[in-house]
């Protein structure tokens, strides 16, 4: 048993004692977690999660990205980490890091904290009145409302006897997501696959094909049918990699195996004004996304890609592994036929 079971394990019951009152067994237990974290003062959590990213990347490089700190920081506050251990946890060269035998050590020890320390918070936090939803740009009012009542419509343990979980949803880009529900501060996210973040369960909410979006007074939105040809003296309006990580690198590489090697303009597509704005202004700019998601708006014209095998657009519902919210969302997969991915 590791130090971390001992102290955060179940608190032992006190046969002997029915009140509140800590039994002498359960003070023994006190006194022993209290000895040890005289011991960690001056430790930080902050340290554990550079840690587990440096051992998880594999590059302190990798990390920093990942992290969204520069990489000198990142080397100084693994060293002042070391320092605090008072042994070397890495093994540094040209091709990235290794664990030391002292790091390995160490990784078995705190591996379990963050979960750990997630599940005290919430069992020790009320549940919600609202559960938040992180919510990527470019979402289509249709799957909302459908994970609106996959979510609320259900009757689970973490509802305390409700039969709705109302949501409250923001507009939280898909790089950010991954964090925020790591902190607690979303229980959901709502991201277009794939999406290169570990740890995570995702339900499949909308799959649809792709096809070409084009301004009502575009030289090509009189047309039926496109082909590549015509396509391939456009330029793609496009997500940028921080609204759309792996969805944004995916479709493009798929189009260029299908003959259009798009030239991307990457944009900021969290909001339809500016996306149809830039359509209009764009003169050779098109884009792609799937038919429901601009039908009924007489600005813009959808037309099929000249292919039968047309990239897709997936999205999903994503909630941290290993929690309430993970297991609540399974419960919800299975009860409105989403794909459910572990």
């Amino acid at each position: 048993m590791s130090v971390l079971d001992e102290i955060v394990g179940s608190l032992p019951v006190d046969q002997t004692n029915s009140g509140d009152t800590l039994g002498e067994s359960n003070l023994e237990w006190v006194r022993r977690a209290t000895a040890h974290a005289e011991h960690v003062d001056d430790f930080d959590m902050r340290h554990l999660r550079y840690f587990l990213t440096v051992v998880r990347a594999g590059t302190v490089s990798g990390a920093a990205q990942e992290l969204r700190i520069s990489q000198p920081s990142l080397s100084q506050q693994i060293k002042r980490l070391e320092r605090r251990v008072g042994a070397p946890l890495f093994i540094r060269s040209s091709r990235g890091v290794e664990l030391t035998t002292g790091g390995r050590a160490f990784l078995r020890e705190i591996q379990s904290i963050p979960e750990q320390l997630r599940s005290a918070i919430a069992a020790a936090t009320p549940s919600p009145r609202t559960w938040p939803v992180g919510v990527c740009g470019g979402v289509p009012a249709e799957v909302l409302a459908e994970v609106q009542v996959g979510l609320t419509g259900q009757d689970a343990d973490w509802t305390e006897g409700r039969t709705t979980s109302p949501l409250r949803m923001r507009s939280v880009g898909a790089a950010d997501q991954l964090e925020l529900l790591q902190h607690g501060e979303i229980a959901f996210g709502i991201v277009r696959l794939p999406v290169p973040a570990p740890g995570l369960v995702r339900a499949v909410v909308w799959d649809e094909p792709l096809g070409v979006v084009l301004y009502a007074n575009h030289p090509l939105a009189g047309r039926t049918e496109l082909t590549w040809d015509d396509l391939s003296a456009q330029r793609l309006l496009w997500y940028d990699e921080g609204c759309a990580p792996g969805y944004a690198d995916t479709v493009p590489t798929q189009l260029t195996a299908l003959g259009w090697k798009a030239a991307l303009h990457p944009a900021d597509q969290d909001q339809q004004a500016l996306f149809v704005h830039a359509l209009q202004t764009g003169g050779d700019l098109v884009a792609l996304r799937p038919r429901l998601a601009v039908e009924g708006d007489p600005q813009l014209v959808w037309r099929p890609l000249p292919t039968r095998a047309a990239p897709r657009e997936r999205l999903a519902v994503t909630a941290l592994a290993g929690t309430r919210s993970a297991r609540f969302l399974g419960r919800a997969a299975t009860m409105r036929g989403w794909p459910f991915l572990a």
